[in-house]
């Protein structure tokens, strides 16, 4: 197993990959092993939600992965391909521009379903008459011959095209039909009684939302439907479950496609993180760093349950300085340092502990330990540009002219700011790039993308200001005149605002930090 290991965590990135997708799912040991369990997202996927939401960064693909290891499911197939995901949304978008929803759901189950069978004809358990029902169903549709559900969904795209082609004017009807309704209830029959009769369980994981090149009016049709089937998957009898990740970037606007908010999200899980759980994870990775690579430094820590918050903790102290200055001049727990400068995302967190600890010594040789304040400052400045534009990436579909727009004006504001500069701001460098309506608008964009939060002028001390940011909360946050505004600590770093300033200290950074009060 440690052999293994190494292939993931090394001496470049002693904290192991930042992205799931890095794991190859045949590694199904590694998976769990870097995966982290005590938090309160984890307990959550125990009620199978159907749809999982979250920021970029947020975990989604490694919750959505837990299949692969946890038991619960006996037959798992992706649907990872961009293109497949973009190729059946604009079919459907061409078709069905006024299509009603039960109709596009309709599609959405025919097509998922197929892929269902599909796999199970390529799998050993059918029994041999239903296995030729499945397989004289897939050929009929032109399918039989594909070699994984993205190549069934990619003929499929081409299949319901030519349907589209020849019947113009039936729009989706046409596509609808030549699914054979009849055919296909009795394939989802024979296949449903199987998996029943055997107690096996089915389920599709769909990734494919985070890099969404289409405009959303075109995704606008295929999405409506999308969420009303996924929204009805789940149930407690089901014996094909759906797991569907939808960046929460893109959730104000994929809601506004909903035709029933509350039907289609009611299986619906939110990541959102504690400083705290963070830690956890960061403390599983760093064990195992530390038994590949320094074990006698481990043993002498011994015993240690990193699943638990005080000793998560211990690992972490005997590792880093407990005190690090920073560029005012003033002293502040290491750890809410380094968690200041993540937006309470994994992705965040692990990207900064890599940059700190790479390469911090001769692996297996003299612990390098504590680090020191200069490589803890000097890994957070390497990354923290990368981690601020991965964010102005992760919304561009929302807001395309972010990063541009944040580059002329942010580094003409302070750590602090009133409404008053904002708008002086926005007027002098913002107006002519941002291209939207009005300083409101703008202001809504820095909140959405974190680079701005309201001063919480009860929490804020001497030698620091406390803020609230968006992605720590459920709800937006209101910003009144008299309000006074500050800039998160990625922001500021990359755009050079006053650095003698108090810093900015997001409410949630630190360990013992609970969740942002709602004061609105």
């Amino acid at each position: 197993m440690k052999t293994l290991l190494k292939r993931y965590i090394t001496p470049d990135d002693p904290f192991g990959p930042i992205d799931s997708i890095d794991i190859d799912t045949a590694d199904r040991e590694v998976l769990k092993k870097l995966f982290e369990t005590h938090n309160q997202v984890y307990q959550g996927m125990r009620h199978r939600p159907s749809i999982i939401m979250g920021r970029r960064g947020s975990g989604k693909t490694s919750y959505l992965r837990t299949v692969y290891f946890n038991g619960d499911y006996d037959f798992i197939v992706e649907i990872r391909a961009q293109r497949v995901f973009e190729e059946i949304t604009m079919v459907v978008h061409r078709a069905a521009k006024e299509a009603y929803v039960e109709s596009l759901a309709e599609l959405w189950e025919m097509m998922l379903w197929v892929c269902v069978f599909s796999e199970l004809s390529r799998k050993p358990f059918l029994p041999s008459d239903r296995l030729n029902l499945v397989n004289a169903y897939l050929a009929a549709l032109g399918v039989r011959d594909a070699v994984s559900v993205d190549d069934v969904l990619l003929k499929l795209a081409g299949v319901l095209s030519e349907a589209t082609r020849e019947h113009p004017s039936e729009g989706i009807l046409a596509i609808l039909r030549r699914f054979d309704r009849v055919a296909f209830d009795g394939v989802k029959a024979a296949v449903s009684d199987s998996l029943m009769k055997t107690r096996k369980r089915f389920v599709i994981l769909m990734d494919s939302l985070e890099d969404f090149r289409l405009d959303m009016e075109a995704a606008s049709h295929s999405l409506r439907g999308l969420l009303k089937y996924v929204g009805s998957m789940n149930k407690p009898s089901d014996v094909v479950d759906i797991r569907f990740c939808l960046p929460t970037e893109l959730y104000r606007r994929v809601a506004d496609f909903s035709s029933n908010q509350n039907k289609d999200f009611r299986r619906a899980l939110k990541l959102q993180w504690k400083a705290s759980e963070l830690i956890l994870v960061g403390a599983l990775r760093l064990k195992l760093y530390l038994e590949l690579y320094y074990p006698d430094f481990l043993n002498r820590l011994l015993p240690l349950d990193v699943g638990r918050r005080p000793d998560a903790r211990r690992l972490f102290d005997a590792v880093l300085p407990p005190k690090i200055t920073n560029a005012a001049g003033f002293q502040e727990d290491t750890i809410s340092y380094i968690l200041r400068h993540t937006q309470l995302l994994p992705r965040h967190f692990l990207m900064l502990l890599n940059s700190i600890f790479r390469n911090s010594g001769d692996a297996g040789g003299t612990p390098p330990f504590p680090i020191s304040e200069r490589r803890i400052v000097s890994g957070v400045r390497r990354v923290e540009e990368q981690i601020v534009k991965e964010i102005f990436g992760a919304f561009r579909l929302v807001h395309p002219t972010a990063e541009e727009t944040c580059r002329r004006c942010l580094p003409a504001l302070g750590h602090k700011f009133d409404s008053g500069e904002l708008h002086r701001v926005y007027n002098r460098h913002g107006k002519a790039v941002f291209g939207g309506d009005g300083i409101h608008e703008f202001r809504r964009m820095l909140q959405e993308i974190g680079a701005v939060g309201r001063v919480d002028p009860s929490k804020s001390v001497e030698v620091y200001i406390q803020g609230d940011f968006e992605y720590n909360v459920e709800h937006e946050v209101a910003i009144a005149p008299q309000d006074e505004m500050c800039l998160h600590p990625l922001f500021s770093g990359i755009y050079r605002g006053n650095q003698n300033e108090r810093p900015v200290y997001p409410s949630g950074c630190r360990p013992d930090d609970e969740a942002v009060e709602d004061r609105d």
